[in-house]
């Protein structure tokens, strides 16, 4: 696997002494986002890193001191977390960025990196499910030319449902 490499940031595999600070910084990033009940079964998924790391792709953004940033999970069609994904696509999940790192582009260079992993491994479509009211993320996404795949939404319940997103890779063709 490439790892993803910006000016002042490195994304690479989770290391297992990481697991468990990268499960806290993932609660902590959905936590302050409003996105996740502390006491609830999603957020034990968030803080499960090693399962993560077992059943996908963990990757994290470190800064040149090693301090972690964010982290993604990346899964082909066949993960047992795999949500949305089709044969011959990649899909991400659990995007996170630490709250004191926001705004400094390691969601943008999370992001850039699994499209990069998309055609590394010759898939022709990076797919996602975010929350309906996950604006932030959802600007990101478009900015990086992930476009709306409104049949692919989820419906967890009424209240709560899941916008999916995808965007071709450079394996896609022209």
């Amino acid at each position: 696997m490439t790892a993803g490499v910006s000016e002042w940031l490195t994304v690479r595999l989770a290391r297992p002494g990481e697991l468990e600070e990268v499960g806290r910084l993932t609660v902590e990033a959905y936590l302050a986002d409003g996105m996740v009940n502390p006491a609830g079964s999603y957020a034990a998924a968030l803080a499960d890193a090693a399962r993560r790391a077992s059943d996908a792709e963990l990757l994290v953004a470190v800064d040149p001191d090693g301090t972690l940033l964010g982290t993604v999970t990346v899964c082909t069609p066949d993960s047992p977390l795999a949500e949305c994904s089709r044969p011959g696509e990649l899909e991400f999940r659990m995007l996170a960025v630490a709250p004191r790192a926001r705004r400094r582009g390691v969601g943008e260079v999370l992001v850039r990196t699994v499209l990069a992993r998309a055609t590394e491994i010759g898939a022709h479509r990076v797919v996602l499910l975010t929350g309906e009211k996950m604006y932030a993320a959802q600007r990101l996404y478009a900015r990086l030319g992930f476009i709306r795949v409104p049949e692919r939404d989820w419906h967890l319940r009424p209240e709560l449902r899941f916008l999916a997103f995808a965007a071709t890779t450079a394996t896609s063709g022209p």
